[in-house]
């Protein structure tokens, strides 16, 4: 989406006031239609489109699907909605709503799409992790949006709802936060569940809120990760595995923190002796890659994520698996393992497997201990009444 549509709106009744908004190709726009005598009622309302078509609203209140136009009847606020999806270069040209009462045309509203070549953004697919935390970025080329109102929204097929915008009163409502960047904003979204797979538009509004448009598409993809805690002494080096899929990309890394498209690099298989505390070696037959940390510190408590960078244009970075690392200080931890925690990849670890074995092992070496000190016992005690009884 390199090319934007230029909308111009202009009042046919004479006034003087003009609009722009830019619309991006196979992106949306929404623009509103005013009564041009706000005391009368329309029966009829028609939308005419450089397609050449005549789009017929005869509902009330409610959106009206006619192909890749939706209207909306809005009788409360005196204005009729059009909704224009999957811009085409066959969506370039005039608009013109005509209100009609008693078959008579009251007044209209001209719209004029003409080219541009700059403010619009390639889709992007972006994969999140439930129970984690993702960040979506909205970027403004140059100042081509300085002037309009930066909103965030949710496509639901028939217009992109606002979940966030600059003009609201509060940029968080619990689950998704709005943060202004030098270039655009940002939204993150905490606590990530299914239920915020979608896909979401970054656009821009007029600041009487007369028209609004998209630049940017995120097809936002939930999944599940497998993910590991482990309790640390400081001091002691720690290990762990991460397998990864057919297909992965040869620049695998491990980063920090709670939000994986955000998180930190700390090492990477490109650059392997870069970083002196974590270490990676990708073992490409096996598809394994065994991460060292080396002397752990308490200030190493956090989050951590295995993944590769991604190889296709468009997409976010792939994630392996989740580490959830809590070091403490060896005078308070418990004793230090003589070998290196090791964490396979999977739904359960050695680690584990190996600290239940030996409790097993300790319970029957006991048992037996017991049994035998019994038996000594009895057998003793059963000579001793032999011998007094003689």
């Amino acid at each position: 989406m390199k090319s934007f549509l230029l909308l111009v709106l202009s009042l046919m009744a004479g006034c003087q006031a003009r609009s722009e908004v830019k619309g991006c190709l196979q992106g949306w726009v929404e623009f509103t239609c005013k009564y041009p005598e706000p005391k009368r009622k329309y029966t009829d309302i028609y939308v005419d489109n450089p397609r050449q078509t005549h789009t017929h609203s005869t509902e009330k209140d409610v959106w009206e699907i006619k192909g890749s136009f939706s209207l909306f009847h809005d009788t409360r606020n005196k204005k009729v909605r059009v909704a224009i999806k999957q811009l085409e270069h066959e969506d370039f040209g005039v608009y013109q709503c005509d209100f009609y009462q008693y078959e008579c045309a009251t007044d209209a509203v001209e719209l004029d799409l003409v080219d541009g070549k700059h403010g619009c953004q390639a889709p992007f697919i972006q994969t999140a992790y439930r129970t984690a935390k993702t960040t979506i970025t909205c970027d403004y080329p140059g100042n081509t949006h300085l002037s309009s109102v930066k909103v965030f929204c949710k496509d639901n097929n028939l217009i992109c709802e606002d979940i966030l915008s600059i003009k609201s009163s509060s940029l968080s409502n619990g689950t998704f936060t709005l943060r202004e960047t030098s270039s655009g904003f940002n939204v993150s979204i905490s606590d990530v569940s299914s239920q915020d797979a979608a896909v979401y538009w970054c656009g821009v509004e007029s600041n009487d809120g007369r028209y609004r448009a998209a630049f940017r598409k995120i097809q936002l993809q939930v999944k599940d990760i497998t993910t590991f805690s482990r309790s640390l002494t400081a001091g002691q080096n720690f290990t762990y595995w991460c397998r990864y899929p057919n297909g992965a990309s040869v620049k695998k890394f491990i980063c920090k923190g709670e939000d994986p498209s955000v998180c930190q690099r700390l090492a990477s298989t490109a650059s392997p002796k870069k970083n002196t505390k974590f270490s990676m070696k990708d073992d490409i037959e096996k598809r394994n890659i065994t991460i060292t940390v080396r002397e752990v510190t308490t200030d190493d408590t956090g989050t951590y994520w295995c993944g590769a960078e991604s190889t296709a244009q468009g997409r976010s970075n792939l994630f392996f698996n989740r580490l959830l690392m809590t070091a403490v200080p060896s005078a308070t931890s418990p004793p230090s393992f003589t070998q290196p925690v090791t964490v396979p990849y999977g739904s359960f670890d050695h680690a584990s497997v190996l600290t239940i074995v030996v409790a097993l092992a300790l319970d029957v070496l006991l048992l037996l201990l017991m049994l035998t000190t019994y038996f000594l016992y009895t057998r003793f005690a059963s000579c001793w009444n032999t011998r007094r009884g003689a």
